[in-house]
């Protein structure tokens, strides 16, 4: 009986934490991304330009959710070089497409009919 009593406790343990796991990444995604997402992807965009473009940056604008669920947000940034010309890029969002995405990269452009 003392060992039954000790499998029903661990089993309901192991539901528990992964039932609790799934809601924070599920909801944790979409509060998280609301909350910290700008200004994740506009820092991993920061060390983008500087670390790979070697520019130096003028502004940034982040959207702060991943709409399209592919671990990235939409961001635009202009240059001191270039401060009239707007540049597109798409940067890791935040979560946990974000943190095993890392930095940026080109922005999927589909063509118009």
């Amino acid at each position: 009986m003392k060992n039954l009593k000790i499998y029903v406790i661990a089993t309901v343990f192991v539901l528990v934490l992964l039932v609790g796991t799934g809601v924070l990444l599920t909801s944790g995604k979409a509060v998280g991304q609301s909350l910290f997402g700008k200004s994740f992807a506009e820092k991993e965009l920061r060390n983008y330009v500087s670390s790979v473009m070697r520019q130096q940056l003028n502004g940034v604008s982040c959207q702060p959710v991943d709409t399209d669920s592919n671990g990235y947000v939409s961001c635009d940034y202009t240059t001191v070089a270039e401060p009239e010309t707007t540049h597109s890029i798409e940067c890791s969002a935040w979560g946990l497409d974000g943190f095993l995405n890392r930095g940026c990269k080109a922005r999927s452009i589909l063509p118009v009919r």
